[in-house]
């Protein structure tokens, strides 16, 4: 009897030990995993920021913004909510002119008088882990002249550990360079969490802020597979399964709405 209870106790032991080891082991693969996974995201927002850089160099002296004192100036600043390449204006979007930016535009055109826009993508920001880094990438763009900055930026970040500040960074290194521009800080189109930062960032920086909570996860203000789009040559192309998690003409009508409430 007493060897039985010796036998069943060395084999809890071990037991314990086999699941502690285990324990220990499997925190140094998940440690290594998240160590490898933001030296992944890190070099591929090195390499976003070079790229970028490298383009911005090669046609710097073809493009100078046209900001005028007599135009109202506006700066949008984000990742393909904002702008993407492959469809010319913010993705998802059915008209060219039909995202947020082109319907702020077009109320900013009416209220204000005529308006220069420029919108750009600035999602190299959300992959580096540095993202104070990327700031140059932004003064081609930053002028005196500007009266309003939209800031839409977070959807593509990983890392949450210093969003907030960095948020806070970027709206003050805004403000450096346009210091007479009225900046509005857009929520966050999918996560509750991080629309909870920017909106606190927004608090202690004194920026207004256009909050995304009520539409967050509703299927009414996001696009579908199969959506047909007009592109601004003219053509079309159909919203893909990955794409359609991006906001439609409702997701970015309501964007435009909250930006516009922000402005007046």
């Amino acid at each position: 009897m007493v060897s039985s209870k010796r036998r069943l106790y060395g084999i809890v032991s071990l037991a314990v030990v086999i699941c502690l080891l285990g324990g220990v082991i499997g925190y140094k693969i998940y440690r290594h995993e998240k160590r490898q996974e933001q030296e992944y995201n890190n070099l591929s927002g090195q390499v976003s920021f070079l790229q970028e850089k490298l383009e911005q160099t090669t046609e710097y002296y073809n493009f100078q913004p046209g900001y005028r004192d007599d135009t109202f100036n506006y700066l949008a600043i984000g990742n393909s909510l904002t702008l993407i390449g492959s469809w010319g204006r913010g993705i998802c979007a059915t008209q060219p002119d039909g995202d947020y930016f082109g319907r702020v535009e077009a109320y900013l055109s009416q209220t204000k008088g005529e308006t220069v826009g420029y919108r750009f993508n600035f999602a190299t920001w959300e992959l580096m882990s540095a993202r104070e880094n990327a700031y140059p990438l932004l003064d081609k763009l930053l002028s005196d002249k500007l009266d309003l900055v939209t800031i839409q930026l977070g959807e593509n970040v990983r890392d949450n550990t210093t969003y907030e500040k960095d948020l806070e960074g970027l709206i003050a290194y805004v403000h450096q360079k346009a210091p007479k521009a009225k900046i509005v800080l857009i929520g966050d189109f999918w996560d509750k969490k991080r629309n909870q930062m920017r909106q606190q960032a927004a608090e202690n920086t004194n920026t207004p802020f256009a909050d995304l909570a009520p539409i967050i996860g509703d299927k009414k203000y996001q696009s579908k597979e199969g959506t047909v789009c007009e592109l601004t040559d003219g053509s079309t192309r159909e919203v893909s399964k990955v794409e359609e998690t991006h906001p439609g003409n409702e997701g970015m009508a309501y964007i435009a709405d909250q930006v516009i409430e922000k402005i007046d």
